[in-house]
């Protein structure tokens, strides 16, 4: 992988050009909107693929997967503008793995707002181990907000992706944390509330 960094009167092209590799890829791979009015300082990140496939008419993300011994979740790793689409097209070149690349096992977490564009989560939880969204609260009665998180949880799981509940203490009247979570504490009730709604929201 190499970073660069425009220069001044550079254009997509001409970086395309630089690196050997074909300008609709580097527009791709780095999603830039100007290609030819790009900003000085700005940097992109290079890649060179190693293996590609040219879909042919019929093909699917399953089947070339299969045929190449990968996942789909590494070709939208390897292609993220397929991410929110609903089809491949004959001709459209796939890059199934990049010189260099090194796969291995790590984990990784993300959060989300439940308001994030499904567009930008769709592109992300290709990447992701775990996410969380941002955030359920929980008063000193042991009573928790309800959000709507049930497209994240729904696309999280699509992506074999593990979606974790957060909890944070409710901050209402600008109330010290310690003292709400005190007599939390204090409460058997309240923690008794607490526990039986965390089991309705997960259930």
């Amino acid at each position: 992988m190499i970073i660069h960094v425009v220069q001044s009167g550079e254009t997509a092209q001409d970086i395309a050009e630089k690196y050997g590799i074909s300008v609709e890829r580097l527009i791709l791979e780095n999603n830039i909107k100007n290609p030819n009015d790009l900003v000085v300082g700005e940097t992109f990140v290079i890649l060179k693929p190693q293996v590609t496939h040219i879909v042919r008419e019929g093909d699917t993300l399953y089947g070339i997967a299969h045929l190449y011994g990968t996942s789909v979740l590494q070709l939208l790793r390897n292609n993220p503008h397929l991410s929110d689409r609903e089809y491949i097209y004959p001709g459209e070149v796939i890059v199934i793995s990049y010189e260099g690349e090194k796969l291995g096992r790590i984990s990784t977490f993300g959060f989300a707002y439940p308001f994030i564009n499904t567009s930008t989560l769709r592109k992300t939880l290709p990447y992701l181990t775990y996410i969380t969204v941002y955030s359920y609260y929980f008063n000193e009665e042991g009573r928790i907000n309800d959000i709507d998180d049930i497209n994240i949880i729904e696309l999280a799981t699509e992506y074999h992706v593990v979606p974790i509940m957060m909890l944070n203490v409710e901050d209402i009247n600008q109330n010290i944390v310690s003292y709400t979570m005190q007599n939390f504490l204090k409460s058997q009730e309240s923690q008794e509330i607490f526990f039986n709604n965390i089991l309705d929201i997960l259930s």
